[in-house]
């Protein structure tokens, strides 16, 4: 890449185009879903030539990885994390379950998109690979949240591993929720991440 290229590629206006595209992308992607969005809709829709598309991402997947990424990013600084090691295990996991039944409402009406999108990443073999790579960062990022509330003798499994199952859970939750809400009230949120503290952990 040529100076220049590194230069525009980081300017105000490139950042500007960029965010604009992946605005367009987002809500086309709320209309029409991964597989039936279009660049050209897409394009038309953010006031640009599709050729600004491929000005700034390579491929229509690298657009929809940089909707998906933005999305995760505006989820983690969404969730509030609680960091006040005060109080028993059981206590601060509770508080846990209390940050994720308060992020519910917005977690459940984000699980369509997230439920088609994974479809479209099984489906796609490079979008596959390329969130395999993401993946790791964001429980790397969510085990160093993790550790603010829990000293790693304090959980009932490895960070890692702990990291893992709330990963696993939590998506899990959301979409029951979305299907049938009174499964998984705030209650029973709460209730499953006390029950994680076990007996010897209280």
């Amino acid at each position: 890449m040529s100076s220049q290229a590194s230069i525009e590629a980081v300017s105000p206006r490139r950042q500007r185009t960029r965010e604009r595209l992946i605005t367009a992308a987002g809500e086309t992607i709320a209309l029409k879903g991964f597989q039936a969005a279009t660049l050209d809709e897409i394009a038309a829709r953010a006031g640009l030539t599709k050729g600004a598309v491929y000005d700034n991402f390579d491929s229509k997947d690298q657009l929809f990885m940089a909707v998906v990424l933005q999305a995760s990013r505006e989820r983690m600084e969404r969730f509030r994390w609680p960091t006040d090691r005060s109080g028993s295990v059981r206590d601060r996991l509770r508080r846990l379950g209390e940050a994720v039944a308060a992020d519910a409402p917005s977690a459940v009406r984000d699980a369509p998109l997230r439920a088609e999108f994974l479809l479209y990443t099984l489906t796609h073999e490079e979008m596959r690979r390329r969130m395999a790579e993401q993946a790791v960062l964001r429980l790397k990022l969510v085990e160093e949240k993790l550790l603010e509330l829990f000293a790693p003798e304090e959980l009932p499994l490895a960070p890692e591993r702990f990291v893992l199952l709330i990963e696993s859970v939590v998506p899990g939750l959301m979409f029951i929720r979305a299907q049938a809400p009174e499964l998984v009230s705030d209650e029973a949120i709460v209730e499953l991440f006390e029950g994680l503290a076990g007996q010897s952990l209280s």
